[in-house]
């Protein structure tokens, strides 16, 4: 019993440090997904129609954050399939110069 408490004990603490340097880079991202060759410019809800056309040429997917306009690659543009032209929450971690989408959440 006395060797069995150290070592669960180790367990426990390693869990807990694995957890806590993962969590350490995510973060929510608040704004429009967008292309990127209208960018800026297709931040809002009526941008469906030419995002499809844009997206068919070749074009990647970003999102268009709220606060400070900054256009930001999605590293996994098949997790908002069907959310573009949309505002939404995208919770998440940074992937290189791009964003990689956990979740989606649309507002």
């Amino acid at each position: 019993m006395r060797k069995v408490l150290p070592v669960f004990a180790l367990i426990v603490i390693g869990l807990i440090a694995v957890r806590y340097v993962s969590a350490e880079g995510e973060k929510t991202l608040y704004g429009y997904i967008s292309c990127s060759m209208c960018a800026e410019k297709g931040a809002a809800e009526n941008h469906r129609d030419c995002m499809e056309k844009c997206l068919a040429k070749g074009a990647g997917v970003v999102i268009v954050t709220d606060d400070d306009h900054y256009v930001i690659p999605i590293d996994n543009p098949d997790k908002v399939m069907g959310n573009h032209a949309h505002r939404v929450a995208l919770f998440g971690y940074p992937s290189g110069k791009a964003f990689h989408v956990v979740s989606v959440r649309i507002f």
